[in-house]
């Protein structure tokens, strides 16, 4: 194949949307801190239109502060993992509150003996 013709198959090839927890956004996050075991330590509400970069680097810096060791983080997955001894946690942008239940599929519309439809 020649270099135009994959030059305009590139450009034809459909691009995949990047999503980026960390960037502003209209909608409401949460600031969550998590142990090694996904069970909460911390939640705070963030609004609308918070900077979430700015507050997941000074989250990443009161831990580290705090004497925690940097693990594993990851800006595009708005997560960062720490170490304090055997201690571990994770500290993260989500997007739901942590709060409330999460609906997977179709699950939580139908009728259950537990818990009916209203």
């Amino acid at each position: 194949m020649d270099r135009a013709a994959g030059r305009s198959l590139w450009s034809a090839m459909a691009r995949r949307n990047v999503f980026d927890p960390p960037e502003r956004t209209r909608e409401a996050r949460w600031y969550v801190a998590r142990d090694g075991r996904s069970a909460l330590l911390e939640v705070r509400a963030l609004p609308a239109g918070s900077d979430l970069k700015r507050i997941f680097v000074a989250a990443m810096l009161e831990r580290i502060d705090a004497g925690w060791q940097l693990g594993e983080f990851s800006s595009r997955g708005g997560s960062v993992f720490f170490t304090r001894g055997a201690e571990r946690c994770m500290v993260g942008i989500e997007a739901a509150d942590p709060g409330q239940p999460v609906g997977y599929g179709a699950a939580h519309l139908v009728d259950s003996p537990t818990r009916p439809c209203r």
